[in-house]
């Protein structure tokens, strides 16, 4: 009997210290070259002793394409281009990148048919390429696509006799960028939130249903969305105000709904402004649990303010795990805390990456530029303290 209970005791502090795993991710900054296969193979042996958990990879074949308008990407040419991966870095985790284009109108079902089958596709090739799962950049770097994130509330100039109160007060905070935003006259705000979320729930399950154990990386995540993001503690920095992303939520709500037990999804708040302990606990403690609180949403109006939805919120902190990402360059900020251009020393990229991965679940990306992880030719060569210093934060992640 003792020695059972001994192993069970065991078991149970094995699965405690697995659960607990952290893992430092990176992410080229300069060009694509260094995250492709063609690199990656050449130069596996040397990559694979890098103190690095795993990449984040891109692909000609599936990085812009998967959300491409009216574009179907091919099993065949995309396992053509990345198979000489097979067999390589067993011991990392890899995932693919995938980044947010506006495909087609919310209710255009043949094209979301479209994308939800792109997605399929690359979860099937990333469980036969033995890959993590799929990082999804939820960032916009084109005016087009800002139509995936940011619904069009009428400006105070476009209100007439009929128009509602929604949309009456959605126009009190109308940012430049509406002027690129998306909305489907026949539908309310309220609806295109419940559209995309549904749509996106169903691109999940399609994922699932080919690779059930996937983990799906979401860089901004839904903060972005949410209005009371801010209210207790400054998370979100000079990224912009929930009215010019009011749709990251619904996005990644779906992504939450459409889960199996197996598959993870992680919002890894991309913010590259964190330095102190406070500014990662805070991030944390809003992204996984006061996000979904009712009285950070009960008090909102759905009608025009994104909110989480009442059936999400009890399990939001099981189905969600927070992550971080860190980015080795400093950056201007209009909050003196918040500004890294003279906090991105060796030491301070050390100690914010120790930072991060001390308050996440499990990732944390390295971000980084001007810098030559992956590619031999030294273009950016890299010092000896950057090299001892990762090595250092990796043995004791």
């Amino acid at each position: 009997m003792k020695f059972i209970l001994y192993l069970t005791l065991i078991f149970s502090l094995s699965s405690s210290l697995q659960a607990k795993e952290k893992l430092l991710l990176l992410a080229e900054g300069n060009t694509w070259l260094p995250m492709m296969a063609e690199n990656l193979i050449k130069n596996h042996e040397d990559i694979e002793k890098l103190p690095f958990s795993g990449f984040i990879m891109v692909g000609n074949s599936f990085t812009h394409r998967v959300m491409k308008p009216h574009t179907k990407i091919n099993y065949d040419k995309v396992w053509n281009e990345v198979k000489g991966l097979k067999g390589l870095y067993k011991n990392k985790h890899k995932f693919f990148k995938v980044n947010l284009h506006f495909p087609a109108d919310y209710w255009d079902k043949e094209a979301w048919e479209i994308v939800k089958n792109n997605f399929s596709i690359l979860a099937k090739v990333a469980k036969e390429l033995d890959f993590e799962g799929i990082a999804l950049d939820d960032e916009i770097y084109r005016n087009t696509d800002r139509q995936m994130i940011n619904f069009k509330f009428p400006t105070k100039a476009e209100l007439h006799s009929d128009s509602t109160e929604w949309e009456r007060k959605g126009s009190e905070t109308n940012p430049v960028f509406d002027k690129f935003a998306y909305r489907n006259s026949n539908y309310t705000f309220k609806e295109h939130c419940a559209k995309l979320t549904n749509t996106f729930k169903e691109i999940m399950e399609a994922m699932v249903e080919v690779n059930p154990k996937i983990t799906i990386l979401v860089y901004h995540g839904p903060a972005l969305s949410h209005e009371n993001s801010n209210k207790d503690n400054r998370l979100i920095v000079n990224l912009g105000l929930p009215r010019a992303h009011e749709l990251l939520g619904p996005i990644f709500t779906g992504l939450k709904e459409g889960l199996s037990k197996e598959a993870s999804l992680h919002d890894m708040g991309e913010s590259y402004k964190y330095r102190r302990t406070a500014h990662f606990k805070n991030s944390y403690q809003w992204r996984k649990y006061n996000i979904a609180k009712d009285k950070y949403n009960d008090e909102l109006n759905e009608s025009y303010q994104w909110v989480v939805p009442k059936k999400d919120r009890k399990s939001w902190s099981q189905d969600v795990q927070v992550g971080f990402m860190v980015f080795n360059k400093g950056q201007k900020s209009n909050f003196k805390e918040f500004d890294t251009r003279n906090k991105s020393s060796i030491q301070d990229i050390k100690s914010t990456l120790e930072k991060a991965l001390k308050q996440s679940d499990k990732y944390v990306i390295y971000y980084y530029q001007d810098q030559d992880w992956l590619l031999p030719n030294k273009e950016y060569p890299l010092k000896k303290e950057w090299i001892e210093m990762m090595q250092e934060v990796y043995r004791k992640k």
